[in-house]
């Protein structure tokens, strides 16, 4: 057996344990919205504060969010640190609305919603949110799909604003890495926040659908 015949197949053994190596294990995707570098802070929402409340998980399949299938057998789960994508999507929205201008509340948003001081007070629900990786031979296709219902009860007058955003996105990779997800993640999470600050707009303190 030549010197390529044998680097080949020590090159296939490898890939076939490293398949097999990886089933069960979890990847943990850190979830951030992408905001442009360019884009300046101060927008529509300068002027009013907003508490985003922990969104509730109303998917199907709580353990995780997807999953990789190895071209060589084996799977690999993808989650978010502390399992909890309802606390990340939240977290999400409070962070992208701080870049548009909003002040916003936080991690605290619950308390600070009960005691009246925001101006908005976002809450939503995950219908969906799922990444999954397929590996074939020189390819992994990635596809990512998120569904989020999201209300902007305003302080004011008491009126609700109500969404639903759905964002979806796709990539091809020779070589995977974790960061592909992630990127695609964040991508996908990005486009679909931007929805939600160019179907409204803010009237006296009041978010109003456009």
């Amino acid at each position: 057996m030549g010197g390529r015949t044998l680097l080949l197949a020590f090159s296939i053994g490898l890939m076939v344990l490293a398949g097999c190596a990886t089933k069960g294990q979890v990847i943990h995707l850190d979830i951030r919205p992408i905001q442009p570098a360019s884009e300046v802070t101060a927008g529509k929402g300068a002027g009013l504060s907003a508490a985003v409340a922990t969104f509730e998980d109303a998917r199907p399949e709580k353990s995780r969010l997807g999953v990789h299938h190895h071209f060589w057998g084996g799977e690999t789960y993808f989650n978010v640190p502390g399992g909890k994508p309802g606390d990340v999507v939240s977290r999400a929205v409070a962070d992208y609305l701080t870049h548009k201008g909003w002040r916003t509340a936080g991690a605290k948003a619950d308390e600070a919603a009960a005691s009246g001081g925001p101006d908005v007070t976002f809450s939503g629900k995950l219908l969906n949110f799922s990444v999954d990786a397929e590996s074939k031979f020189g390819r992994t296709e990635i596809t990512v799909k998120t569904k989020v219902v999201i209300e902007g009860l305003n302080a004011a007058d008491g009126s609700i604003v109500r969404m639903t955003l759905n964002g979806d996105g796709s990539q091809g990779v020779f070589w995977f890495e974790p960061e592909d997800v992630q990127d695609l993640v964040n991508a996908v999470l990005s486009e679909s926040l931007e929805k939600l600050v160019l179907s409204t707009k803010v009237e006296n303190k009041l978010l109003r659908l456009k």
